[in-house]
């Protein structure tokens, strides 16, 4: 059967009141304790598998869930069991028996659950859903990971229902929007037991020391990140899927997700990399603009103003991780500029937590997997025309790169803009094989001229903010200096580009 669900990671804040709305429509409640399995060497995990023993009430059940067609759902195969024997055999003549087969022998007990459910079931339209809001905890070799959070089943009907649903859930309780399953977090969980054991380190942690670790990183998409679709529709749909998921994940880690606290450091982190995946999903429709479908143009429309917010509060993070210290470093008379965003429109933090902007990112997930996402119908020929608006873009990048310290600044931002999109574009394309190097030179171009532009949101911040007129002026003259030495690295890496053609093949042939 085909699993199709939504997850919400519950704030402290929201639970009083989410159980007392569960407390309007429960149905019942279940004690759920699972044994998940795996190879040492996390096969199945790397394959997107998971792969479990759960005791549901009394009845023992053998589940093994494989990747769906989408993000949100996944091929569940389940099996009563009289007890806890893992039992291979059962998957005979299904999708999971090739997977499983060639680790026979090598699967083993791997970390556990223990999670308290309460139910309930809601129609919604024609369609059924069932809610469950799940607390306990995730556990392996004693090391502990909180779990509360809300699921949202579709049973039957549409998938727009399941949405509809998750928005009101959403809005009235403040939830936060997540991708990861249980079985994920648990393979995070037994990873950390393992590199911790490797280094003779304690596994004496606490559940919220535990989830600061498991947290640690910034999400970004795994490499390559290759789109092989049989269609253009297909191909849109799962790289603009896989951008927004870039978005979904590290906005949770900023707004909290697990109670972490980030400092100031991490929260960069996230956010660098959050908008990453913004300008990645901005790319993706940019590049089908003419044919997006109306829900996906109101979408990104709306996401817009929220790009230019967080682009804010990414230029106070630059100014205070990166170009201060050079600037002290350098002999720039003090105090240092605090590091508060007071000056921001928005704290990013509430930002990103905010239920107007979770859901929102709800709102584009939902307009990805119930489409339509693209208008078709009627176009001679669209491969050859989106291949050919890649072209162009090349040469236009081309043009502007050869007089790239004459341009003003505004253009120069804007040449960063352009190679940004074509850089992410052109990685999703399954024919980016990339022998010739242009991916790396693009990433290298895009780099320098970001050093470039962040000297200009520097000398901007601190004609507005030093701390003296001392300041001010050694600031100045600093950062105008080596604006100068940053544009020639850049205008030398862009005159590599000339040595360069994209391949734009948007499917295999």
């Amino acid at each position: 059967m085909l699993e199709q669900e939504l997850k919400f990671f519950v704030p402290e804040s929201a639970r009083p009141g989410l159980l007392a709305a569960f407390d309007a429509v429960r149905t019942g409640s279940i004690t759920l304790n699972a044994i998940y399995f795996d190879t040492p060497e996390r096969e199945l995990a790397l394959s997107g598998i998971a792969l479990r023993l759960r005791k549901e009430g009394e009845q023992w059940v053998q589940t093994v869930k494989l990747p769906g067609p989408d993000t949100l759902s996944r091929i569940e195969i389940n099996h009563p069991r009289p007890g806890p024997e893992l039992d291979l055999s059962l998957y005979q003549n299904t999708p999971a028996q090739a997977a499983l087969a060639r680790h026979t022998g090598q699967i083993q007990a791997r970390y556990q659950t223990r999670i308290q459910r309460e139910l309930a079931r809601v129609r919604q339209g024609q369609s059924e859903l069932e809610l469950a809001y799940d607390v306990g905890h995730i556990e392996s070799q004693g090391l502990k990971l909180l779990v509360n959070e809300l699921e949202i089943e579709l049973i039957s009907g549409e998938s727009l229902a399941m949405f509809e649903l998750g928005q009101r859930w959403l809005y009235k309780h403040g939830l936060i929007l997540e991708m990861r399953s249980k079985s994920e977090r648990g393979d995070a969980l037994a990873s950390l037991v393992d590199r911790r054991r490797a280094k003779s380190e304690s596994l004496d942690l606490s559940p919220s020391q535990v989830a600061a670790a498991l947290t640690r990183k910034a999400y970004d998409l795994p490499k390559p990140h290759v789109v092989d679709a049989k269609d253009l529709e297909q191909f849109y749909c799962l790289s603009a899927t896989m951008s927004l998921e870039q978005v979904i994940r590290n906005a949770a880690l900023l707004a909290g997700v697990d109670g972490i606290r980030p400092d100031f450091a991490r929260q960069a982190d996230y956010l660098a990399l959050m908008r990453v995946g913004l300008r990645r999903l901005r790319s993706c429709r940019k590049l089908f603009k003419m044919w997006l479908s109306a829900s996906e143009g109101y979408a990104n429309t709306r996401l817009t103003h929220y790009f230019g917010l967080f682009g804010k509060a990414r230029d106070h993070d630059l100014v205070h991780l990166e170009i201060t210290p050079l600037l002290l470093k350098a002999g720039m008379p003090g105090p240092a500029p605090q590091p508060q965003p007071a000056h921001l429109e928005h704290d990013p933090v509430q930002l990103a937590s905010a239920a107007e902007f979770q859901s929102l990112l709800l709102s584009n997930l939902q307009s990805l997997i119930c489409g339509p996402t693209l208008e078709l119908n009627g176009v001679p020929e669209p491969q050859n025309l989106i291949e050919a608006r890649i072209s162009r873009w090349f040469q236009t990048i081309q043009l502007r790169s050869q007089r790239f310290a004459q341009i003003s600044q505004d253009k120069q931002h804007r040449l960063r803009n352009r190679i940004k999109s074509l850089r992410y574009c052109l990685e999703f394309l399954p024919s980016a094989a990339d022998k010739q190097g242009l991916h790396k030179v693009l990433r290298e171009c895009q780099a320098l001229i970001g050093a470039v532009t962040d000297v200009d949101v520097a000398l901007d911040w601190y004609a507005q903010h030093a701390a003296n007129p001392e300041q001010a002026q050694f600031a100045r003259q600093w950062l105008t200096h080596a604006r100068q030495g940053r544009a020639a690295h850049a205008q030398h890496a862009l005159n590599a580009l000339d040595q360069h053609q994209p391949h734009t093949e948007l499917l295999r042939r």
